[in-house]
């Protein structure tokens, strides 16, 4: 049979619609300013700026703000799942795993009800989104980590209603609490439970903590370059030196659009680092790169001209790849072709690895 072509880190676009039966005073509520950037507030409170149309069009200029547009003018791949499916065929995709656009800020969200409510209405409108052809549209759950009692129960009800496989949480603090914290030990124990894999997914968002933020003056191409990276080798380390890894061994891990030229680097560095402060992390028993070989994947970009070279590094068993779709920063079409080339030169079984297998080990899809 033919390997499997699979984007494991694909976006969606959430229509208004999809919030319609919430109370005012917990419905997403979008409005544009004169500069055409769009402001996503929930209860009076701002979580998402940014022209959302330009967020669903491909190869858009995002600070070219005189040609933003509402929406609604997004392509319509990205909020209409049969749309979706003739991209995919487009592009030569066999199936997607998708995260959310606007729902990355949902981490920003200070009401905790309005977060479970908000959360749990996105969740059902992505799962009719999937349902639209179950064997290639493949849901990824948010969820309301401003309540760790609540994201679990959201968890185990995305998994046994809805049939979703993966969950998404944010690299950075939520509520004044990192993804590390004592309080989260329940969703991680409903995780491993579910047998649910995690995708760790940054965002840049100033309503969210994120590294940089702190260093003015804001600049959105250092932010974003910056705050994708750095806060994804963080919560890598914490996850390690915590004992998150060590008391879930059943776990996975993804590590999504920060490329993957981090991971040889970071995981040779705390390595090292073990021999003279390990002491500090006694919950840490094995070395970082051994708790990344085994419970870790890391997603390249299709256009990492460095992953041919890092992959044996990395593990190419370890390495999947997402598109970005529909985001500006995505070749559409032409993605597959452009990952094809860059990965030429590696054997066909490392090729064929990257291209899906590993995507359906890691996300435990159906063949």
């Amino acid at each position: 049979m033919p390997v499997p072509v699979i984007d494991a880190d694909g976006h969606v676009l959430e229509p208004r619609e999809a919030f319609a039966h919430l109370p005012d005073h917990q419905r997403p509520t979008i409005t544009t300013d004169a500069r055409g950037l769009d402001h996503v507030t929930v209860g009076g409170q701002e979580i998402f700026v940014g022209s959302l149309g330009m967020l669903g069009t491909p190869g858009a200029v995002i600070a070219d703000l005189a040609n933003a547009r509402p929406l609604e003018e997004a392509i319509a791949g990205a909020f209409n799942p049969h749309a979706r499916l003739a991209d995919l065929d487009a592009d030569d995709l066999d199936a997607v795993v998708l995260y959310p656009t606007v729902g990355l800020a949902y981490w920003a969200i200070a009401d905790p009800a309005a977060a479970v409510a908000v959360v749990r209405a996105y969740n059902d409108w992505l799962a009719s989104f999937c349902a639209a052809d179950p064997t290639r549209l493949f849901g990824v759950a948010a969820l309301p980590f401003q309540d760790p009692v609540a994201a679990a129960a959201e968890l185990r009800r995305a998994h046994d209603e809805l049939g979703f496989r993966v969950a998404f949480v944010r690299p950075n603090p939520c509520a004044g609490r990192t993804i590390v914290d004592p309080a989260n030990g329940i969703f991680w124990e409903t995780a491993e439970e579910l047998d649910v894999t995690i995708g760790i997914h940054e965002g840049s968002q100033p309503a969210i903590p994120t590294l940089g933020l702190d260093r003015p003056p804001y600049n959105a191409l250092v932010l974003h370059a910056t705050s994708h990276t750095l806060e994804h080798m963080l919560a890598c380390a914490q996850l390690m030196a915590t004992g998150v890894m060590e008391r879930h061994p059943g776990l996975r891990f993804v590590f999504l659009e920060a490329g993957g030229g981090w991971a040889p680097y970071w995981l040779e560095r705390l390595d090292h680092q073990v021999g003279r402060f390990g002491g500090y992390a006694p919950e840490m028993k094995l070395l970082p790169s051994e708790y990344f070989a085994r419970q870790c994947w890391i997603s390249f970009e299709v256009d990492e001209h460095t992953l041919p070279v890092l992959a044996p590094l990395v593990g190419t068993d370890r390495i999947v790849w997402g598109t970005d779709y529909p985001h500006p920063d995505c070749t559409f079409p032409g993605m597959v072709k452009e990952l094809r080339e860059q990965i030429s030169t590696l054997p066909q079984a490392d090729q064929d690895r990257i291209l899906g297998q590993n995507a359906i080990d890691l996300y435990r899809l159906p063949r």
